[in-house]
């Protein structure tokens, strides 16, 4: 979680407000509600964060799997032009 949005929890913990009884303190029925909006706002929060550690991991695999080819096409290059380099070097020796 960012610091924005930590943020964001700070100011909606702050401005929560709980409905009073008459007896016995608060309502239990407005703390199990707001208990919910927590969770929700957690809740979406993390599956924020999931997306974009997701969306990062793939990025990496994509620069893998080019990286992968880009060292394939190198390998099978070279030793092609190896060859045919070696060949070269030897004549010019003579």
């Amino acid at each position: 979680m960012g610091a924005v949005e930590m943020d964001a929890l700070t100011e909606m913990f702050a401005g929560m407000k709980f409905r009073r009884q008459i007896f016995g303190g608060v309502s239990e029925a407005d703390v199990w509600k707001k208990m919910d909006q927590v969770q929700n706002e957690y809740r979406r929060l993390y599956e924020k964060q999931a997306a974009g550690y997701e969306a990062r991991i793939e990025e990496r695999d994509a620069q893998i799997r080019k990286l992968q080819e880009q060292l394939s096409a190198r390998e099978t290059g070279e030793s092609g032009s190896t060859a045919a380099g070696g060949i070269e070097n030897e004549q010019r020796e003579e």
